[in-house]
């Protein structure tokens, strides 16, 4: 066999393969998955839950925000030539939707955590 082929094909399972102390450094760093903002900091859930509203309520003044800007570039006059404004205006109205979405995900958790 080829001196570089045994090099490259070593080379790669040492990649592939890596060391398992390599690996449980690795491990170590990560939180564990079923951490919530109260476990990071040891607060009661009560007040995790307001946190969460009101992140809520800036996650729906973000979505409304982005609904007017999507009625602004709808009836926006487009440049000269066949341009328009409309993908802008559905970029904004993408964004409101995410946002909202994102303040209804919100609401969940802190009802939940409101038990």
């Amino acid at each position: 066999m080829n001196h570089r082929i045994v090099i490259a094909l070593a080379t790669g399972a040492l990649l592939l393969g890596g060391s398992p102390t390599f690996a449980q450094g690795r491990d170590e760093a990560k939180p564990p998955m079923h951490m919530h903002k109260s476990d990071m900091d040891h607060r009661s859930d009560k007040q995790v839950a307001t946190e969460y509203k009101s992140e809520a309520t800036q996650l729906r003044e973000k979505a409304e925000s982005h609904r007017k800007l999507a009625k602004l570039y709808h009836n926006r006059t487009p440049p000269k030539g066949a341009a328009s404004y409309e993908n802008v205006a559905k970029h904004c109205e993408r964004l409101a939707q995410y946002y909202e979405d994102a303040a209804m995900e919100a609401e969940s958790v802190a009802a939940e955590l409101s038990k």
